[in-house]
């Protein structure tokens, strides 16, 4: 039988956070399928670590450490990098979003000054 510790319920707990809400999300259009298939793996990936601890000797056992916790560290390790290049890529083509969408807005004040422009100029002319 598996020894279950407090960290075992907090992971349980934030692993089930992360699933709530990358549906939560999902449902109220506020995030893509994508985003939510990566939270999900990462809340999965908790629960699984808080309801099965001893995975985690065989993942160390295979990665030819002699502690679960290194195991650990390693896994979540790579699991953070891939989070980070995850983010850092979407950051990336956001702010290439909202260049363009700046750049957008700023022609289409430039065409509405010019068109309020000519309507002052065409009323002046006809109250002549």
């Amino acid at each position: 039988m598996a020894d279950y510790t407090i960290v075992n319920v907090v992971a349980l707990l934030v692993g089930l956070l992360f699933v709530g809400t990358g549906v939560h999300l999902v449902r109220t259009g506020r995030e893509s399928v994508a985003a939510f298939l990566l939270t999900t793996a990462v809340g999965f990936g908790l629960v699984f670590v808080a309801l099965f601890p001893g995975a985690f000797d065989l993942v160390a056992r295979v990665l030819g450490l002699e502690l679960r916790a290194r195991a650990i560290l390693v896994i979540s390790n790579l699991t953070l990098f891939v989070l980070v290049t995850y983010l850092l890529n979407r950051i990336g083509r956001l702010s290439d979003r909202v260049s363009r969408l700046n750049e957008r807005l700023s022609l289409l004040d430039r065409e509405l000054e010019d068109r309020t422009f000519e309507d002052r100029e065409f009323e002046d002319r006809t109250d002549e």
